[in-house]
């Protein structure tokens, strides 16, 4: 080989050493651009969070939807309004025509006409007041009304007990009335206050060194929040009979929707807080709910809830659980043969929606059908359907739509998509749950998602924003027994301050599980309805 032939072959191996790189360069550029695009979704995603809608309407320009052949049983449904009780999913409907706009209400129906009157006024003229004796009353005009408001004041509800002694028999000891038994053993607050400083900070997220401050404001008395800290303790060891009862009474249900949220609380020694866990247990049936405070989110959290025999049976009696797609879900199913799990539709359509800004051409289709089996849920609600007749349509025209639905997203499934992009995220997670989904098809009582329950966990969620974290593991503990309370009240329609005033007045100090049983809101909601229809009666 000559000179000339061995430059050309070192040319050849350096220009195959150059080629090699510029296609290793291409493909880590590749690699690059694929991370930042995954990062800038992360960020947009984050940003959305903080400071974007948390709505998830579709547009409202979209196309119509038609049912097809599943109209022949429901009948042409009405579009879908978004209500209050399952928010998170309802699409806006489409080519919906724009409501007309409401009356304005006029002042007189704006507020109850049934308010207490605070102060009454009569004006009289001048003119007659300087002469009554040349006027005779006649009528009178229009009231002239102010909402206003009586400010609350603390003072001492003080219960006198008198002595007395025989006139006969001067010999014998006094005779006087028993002490009262204190509202809330361990403290000095009474029923009003105490429901007030519990609806404060559980209900209207207001802690409790803002409360401190309100009272000494309003009225002039300094009450730390080391006091209500204390008091508001003592007051949840009161109430933990009641808790008791709705934790039996869980036991009992046959179908439980479970989710768990992370909460922060004050770790001594560690200088830093720790995060704990409000895992939240609801009866779909009932609407019965329990919030249970635990250190982690362990599955070994889940096993000491349910409970097991020595033959790996649960001692509750839940057949059915619906969840998210959390693997101790998963794993207490696979240990447990007689349990089976349901899927929930708004987590599989929240993250179909999240990739709408990705691929909407992609994501539009799936949005749809999801949609079209939530109208027919709102159908069922709207005409209070039989449990009969909602299974008879579940599994017909809904598991036609189910179908649909799958061969879309399977149909995705086969193009390519980056597994880490939102989209494939989505389709991964549906394809997954797929089977769980079914559940709800075969069983008329399992909800289509696990929204309500969600619903439940928000104020908690709220008020975190304002007091931080909660001031210790045990407090935790006791937070947890009031938000249940709390989230039972709105489930039983019953005021959380009145009724956490009438539970204060009526029970007894180390209350048996009876006379528990007789104060959860659902029993004092028949109480209140039936005293109600007594009086109209009467």
């Amino acid at each position: 080989m000559n000179k000339l032939e061995r430059e050309n072959a070192e040319l050849k191996e350096q220009l195959k050493a150059v080629l090699s790189s510029h296609t290793q360069l291409l493909e880590q550029f590749a690699s690059l651009q694929r991370e930042l695009g995954r990062k800038d979704q992360i960020i947009e995603a984050l940003q959305k969070r903080l400071y974007g809608s948390s709505s998830e309407r579709l547009d409202p320009l979209q196309d119509d939807l038609p049912f097809g052949e599943g109209d022949n049983l429901l009948g042409k449904l009405e579009p879908v309004e978004e209500d209050g009780e399952n928010a998170d999913e309802l699409a806006e409907a489409p080519n919906q025509s724009k409501k007309t706009p409401r009356k304005r209400r006029e002042k007189k129906d704006l507020f109850p006409r049934n308010l207490p009157i605070l102060t009454e006024e009569i004006i009289i003229p001048q003119e007659v007041l300087d002469d009554p004796e040349a006027f005779v009353e006649i009528g009178e005009e229009p009231p002239h009304d102010e909402l206003d408001l009586v400010r609350a004041r603390i003072g001492w509800k003080r219960t006198r007990r008198i002595k007395y002694k025989l006139k006969n028999d001067r010999s014998k000891p006094p005779v006087v009335a028993p002490a009262p038994e204190p509202s809330v053993p361990g403290t000095m607050c009474g029923p009003v206050l105490m429901s007030q400083l519990i609806v404060d900070k559980h209900l209207d997220h207001l802690p409790h060194y803002r409360q401190s401050g309100r009272i000494l404001r309003q009225s002039g008395v300094e009450l730390s929040r080391g006091t209500i800290n204390a008091w508001v303790h003592a007051a949840a060891e009161h109430l933990k009979p009641i808790e008791e009862v709705i934790k039996c009474s869980l036991a009992r249900s046959r179908i439980l929707q479970i989710d768990e949220t992370p909460m922060k609380y004050l770790n001594p020694g560690m200088g830093k807080t720790s995060q704990g866990y409000l895992w939240v247990y609801r009866d779909p049936e009932s609407g019965m709910i329990l919030f249970d405070w635990r250190l982690g989110r362990d599955g070994k959290y889940l096993a000491e809830m349910l409970g097991k025999d020595e033959n790996d049976k649960l001692l509750w009696d839940v057949e059915i659980i619906q969840s998210d797609g959390y693997i101790v879900y998963l794993a207490l199913a696979d240990g447990v043969d007689e349990l089976k799990l349901a899927a929930c539709l708004a987590h599989i359509r929240r993250k179909f929606f999240d990739a709408t800004d990705e691929s909407p051409e992609f994501v539009k289709p799936v949005m749809e059908g999801i949609q079209k089996l939530y109208r027919i849920e709102h159908w069922f609600r709207k005409n209070k359907t039989p449990l009969a007749c909602r299974q008879l349509i579940r599994q017909t025209q809904c598991r036609e739509e189910c179908e649909r639905l799958l061969e879309k997203i399977k149909d995705l499934s086969n193009q390519v998509f980056l597994p880490q992009s939102k989209l494939g995220k989505a389709i991964t997670y549906a394809l997954g749950r797929w089977n769980e989904l079914q559940t709800y098809l075969d069983d008329a009582q399992v909800p289509i998602d696990n929204n309500l329950i969600e619903n439940a966990i928000r104020p908690a969620k709220l008020g975190l924003k304002n007091y931080m974290f909660f001031g210790s593991a045990e407090a935790g503990k006791n937070n947890a027994l009031l938000y249940t309370l709390i989230a039972n009240c709105k489930t039983a329609n019953i005021n959380p301050e009145l009724y956490f005033e009438e539970v204060f007045r009526r029970l007894p100090i180390n209350a048996t599980p009876e006379q528990a049983s007789e104060l959860t809101p659902e029993k004092l909601a028949l109480e209140i309805k039936s005293c109600e229809e007594l009086q109209q009666i009467a």
